[in-house]
């Protein structure tokens, strides 16, 4: 945000002359208005999702995209705010400027920051389930700032140099040594009478950090590792309580951005009840019992977007590319329109603008069975919108499910106010942008 005012900035002192462009009226307060627009739109186009911009191509695209945005912005700003207006060839030679040097700043801080002066060594305690996860995203992800050295196995029969298992767990002070280890990460759930207790002292007095596993991954993912999840870990984990004060104020917010919503949206809403009509015979809604909080069953509003024999064969997951969809049902889903109908929801407190999506109880009863603790995500309402939802796409299998109830679990114990307004942030991006899921 700096160096986008001080290329404002810059800007004048190119077009006017130094004295001029210096003394610009309000060229300061211009510069900050220009550059707060332009973090916004910049973190809507993508370009602060380190997996999206690893190359110049796709930095300079970005940048691109964020500054065809930000004039659209700054269009609507300067109408109502005369005085924070740029002039013409001030406005064009800021975004000649930007568009060369943030992408250019970008590919420069990326590739200083991958080499290895700027990474620690990370080495994991644990070779399978938690522990290869973990090590597939450190090597996928050089954001991290880590290096992985390898992983240690439970005896000699797992060390295998090709799928990055270095040694045992009797090998840990001999490794962290060689290989100046400075974050060891113990990733692995039975440790009974396996734990290198002895060498993870002397490590820690050397001065080697030593994290869970697991606490690594929810920090990074921002999801909860289920699969080898002890109930233990839940009870005694921080989190999983909402405070009288957070509930009331999250209520507080569902009511004023349903209402917003619903009065924003009402020309869609009444656009899409007219082409329902025009496309197909039979409801405008869709009405369907759903699970919501403490399991209780409701009935969910959302256009109907499915032909209406979509269940002659029984209730089924929906799916990518499902064959049973309109036309006109295609686009509403794509664009999230059909969940509009959703804010009346909302506004009886059946729902919540954002927490995990409301199941119907034939799949909760299946899925409990295969998923382990799905019934946990109905201690809380449903959502419109939800942290699952803006990063796991449409799930139509246990697998699926089990993605996406690690996502609810994390919301589950982060709750708070202010991840929710994050959720509705990155649900604007998902749907406008397509960045995330879906």
């Amino acid at each position: 945000m700096v160096l986008v005012g001080l290329l404002v900035v810059l800007a004048g002192v190119v077009r006017l002359g130094v004295h001029t462009g210096l003394s610009y009226a309000n060229v300061g307060k211009r510069a900050i208005v220009f550059a707060v627009i332009m973090q916004a739109v910049l973190y809507y186009a993508g370009f602060f999702d380190p997996q999206f911009v690893r190359q110049p191509q796709q930095a300079f695209s970005k940048v691109l995209k964020a500054l065809a945005l930000s004039t659209l912005v700054n269009v609507l700003v300067y109408y109502l705010f005369p005085r924070f207006e740029i002039g013409r060839g001030i406005y064009l030679s800021s975004v000649a400027l930007i568009a060369v040097v943030l992408p250019t700043w970008r590919v420069f801080y990326d590739s200083v920051t991958d080499t290895a002066g700027f990474r620690r060594n990370v080495l994991i305690l644990g070779s399978s389930g938690l522990g290869k996860e973990i090590a597939e995203m450190i090597r996928d992800n050089p954001s991290h700032g880590l290096n992985l050295v390898g992983m240690l196995g439970r005896d000699r029969s797992h060390v295998d140099s090709e799928q990055g298992v270095v040694g045992t767990y009797s090998d840990l002070a001999e490794v962290v040594a060689k290989d100046n280890v400075q974050l060891v990460l113990v990733a692995y759930p039975d440790r009974r009478g396996t734990l290198p207790v002895d060498q993870l002292l002397e490590v820690k007095f050397r001065g080697v950090e030593i994290h869970e596993g697991v606490d690594f991954y929810e920090t990074i993912t921002g999801k909860i590792y289920v699969r080898d999840l002890k109930p233990s870990q839940l009870i005694f984990a921080e989190g999983f309580t909402a405070r009288v004060t957070t509930r009331r104020l999250k209520r507080i917010l569902d009511l004023v951005c349903a209402v917003i919503g619903i009065l924003l949206a009402a020309p869609i809403m009444l656009l899409t009840i007219v082409l329902i009509r025009l496309e197909s015979k039979g409801p405008i809604l869709y009405r369907q019992v759903r699970a919501g909080e403490f399991g209780k069953l409701f009935t969910i509003l959302k256009f109907r977007s499915m032909r209406t024999d979509a269940e002659k064969h029984g209730a089924q997951f929906a799916k990518e590319n499902d064959d049973r969809v309109t036309k006109v049902g295609a686009f509403i889903r794509k664009t999230r329109i059909d969940e509009l109908p959703q804010l009346w929801n909302v506004l009886k407190g059946e729902m919540s603008m954002v927490g995990p999506r409301p199941e119907r109880p034939v799949f909760i009863e299946q899925l409990e069975q295969q998923v382990p603790y799905f019934r946990q995500r109905l201690y809380v309402k449903p959502g419109v919108t939800g942290h699952a939802q803006v990063r796991c796409q449409y799930g139509a299998s246990a697998e699926d499910m089990l993605r996406k109830l690690e996502y609810d679990l994390y919301y589950i114990k982060a709750y708070s106010v202010l991840f929710d307004l994050s959720v509705m942030l990155d649900t604007v991006k998902v749907v406008l942008f397509r960045i995330g899921s879906r």
